[in-house]
This record gives C-alpha cells, structure tokens and sequence, in this order.
C-alpha cells in the first residue's frame, strides 16, 4: 500500500514458477522511481550452505517443531551447516511499518479528492483502508513533533542494519512465516491478532532484503510455511536454497 516499503510477490505452485514469473515483471520501469535493474535469475546447485535459523519468541512451538524436522533433513541430506540466530528490533516490526505505512498512503489518496478520481476515496473504501486513512491524518497531525512516523524510520534503520549484520555472518536466514496458524474461515479476528499474522514477513520489506515462503506441511489439516531470506540483490541465491528445500519438503507433503 505503499510505495517506500511494498513490493509485488508472485503467487506460484513452486519455486521454479515463482523464479521465471519475477524473472519476467522485474527490471527497471522508466516511471517508477522504486524499481532498479538486475541480472537474469536462475536457479542454480548449492553448495555447501551456513544458513541462519531466526529463533522467534511467541511462535506456535508446532511450527517451531515442523520447521526443525525439515531443517534437520537439510543439514543431514544436504552436509548443509545450522546456527542460530537473533535478530534484535524484530519484535518492533509491526509498530515500525504501520506508522509508515499509515503516514504515506494517507498522502497518497490525497490526490483523490472526488474532483478527478470519480469518488472520494473515503466514500468508496472499505473500513481497513478507511482505518489506514484516519491513522495517516492523526499521525501527520502528530508529527511536527516527530512523535511517530520519523521514530519509525529510526527504528526501520536498525532493521535494516541488524539484518546486515547477521546476513555477513551466513548465508541465509530460515524462519517461519507466520508465528500462528490460520484460523478457521469465519472467525472472528482482532485487528491486533490480524496485523500479528505480518510479525515475521514485514522484516523483510523493512530491511529492503529478498524472501522467499515455501511450504512445508500441515499441522491439524492446517498449512504452514517457511521463509528463506537473503540479502538484497540475492534474489538467485534465494531461489536456489528454496529449490533445494523444496525438494526435501514435496514427498512429506504428498506423505501428509
């Protein structure tokens, strides 16, 4: 929702699916100033691997616990090599991006007025989009104290640098995620639990680095996915990593 932080993600059946579609939408596009130009991606044979596992508090242990078996399989089937790791600021990730988020697309829908765009946006919209909107204005009103959103680019700033840090020390960063999993169709949901399903994904586009979520299997019928995470411009690395874990985790899918 806003142009700083959001990128598009392709939806696919596998990871080589997902390679070629963003193989195809990304580059340089001459009136969007987010956009850069890059190498073409391939997937690629992986070596030996030191990949980062994220240790998260607050995650449902039977994520924790499925993602382990998986992982055990890599380091024992791939000679790939585990350390642990944490990764400070984490936990300030959704009060980080909100204030963000909030701030930029309120400036955003400015320019639909209802005088050029057809409605006002705030006589169209549905109520999270009208709920982004009202924080925007009360956040831009706030500012001039620099209350909310320039604090939230601090801390965006240490995100950023932290994964930097820990992305020197391996490969790759493992991670679940979502820290829960989905409920049922129908239930009703806070809109603190709905914002705490982004906990583990919004790092990412706060620390302007690539991701990647894979699946890995059900825990009661329930599906349940993991990130794999490298540092900006990897995106092949990523892929290939996800490919190799791919190929571990389809015949316990098709077992489950």
């Amino acid at each position: 929702m806003i142009r700083s932080l959001d990128q598009i993600g392709p939806i696919a059946k596998n990871v080589s699916d997902s390679m070629l579609l963003l193989d195809v939408i990304k580059g340089v596009d001459e009136k969007d100033t987010t956009t850069f130009d890059s190498n073409p991606l391939k997937i690629e044979k992986v070596g030996k691997l030191n990949f980062g596992v994220v240790t998260v508090p607050e995650t449902d242990i039977r994520i924790i616990d499925l993602m382990a078996t998986v992982l055990d399989k890599a380091v024992v089937g791939l000679k790939w090599s585990e350390k642990k790791v944490a990764l400070k600021y984490i936990e300030l990730a959704i009060q980080t991006y909100h204030p963000l988020v909030w701030t930029e697309f309120f400036s955003a829908t400015r320019r639909m007025d209802g005088r050029r765009y057809g409605k006002k946006i705030e006589d169209s919209a549905g109520a999270e989009v009208l709920r982004r909107i009202s924080g925007g204005s009360e956040i831009s009103k706030a500012e001039f104290e620099g209350q909310y959103y320039q604090k939230a680019l601090t801390v965006k700033e240490l995100i950023k640098k932290e994964f930097e840090r820990v992305l020197d020390e391996v490969d790759c960063l493992i991670m679940p995620t979502t820290p829960m999993l989905p409920w049922k169709f129908g239930t009703k949901v806070s809109i603190e639990h709905l914002y705490a399903v982004d906990a583990l994904t919004i790092p990412s586009n706060l620390a302007e680095v690539c991701a990647i979520s894979i699946p890995i299997g059900f825990i009661d019928k329930k599906p349940v996915g993991i990130q794999v995470v490298c540092a900006k411009g990897h995106e092949s690395k990523m892929f290939s990593i996800a490919s190799e874990i791919e190929k571990i985790v389809n015949p316990m899918i098709i077992k489950a």
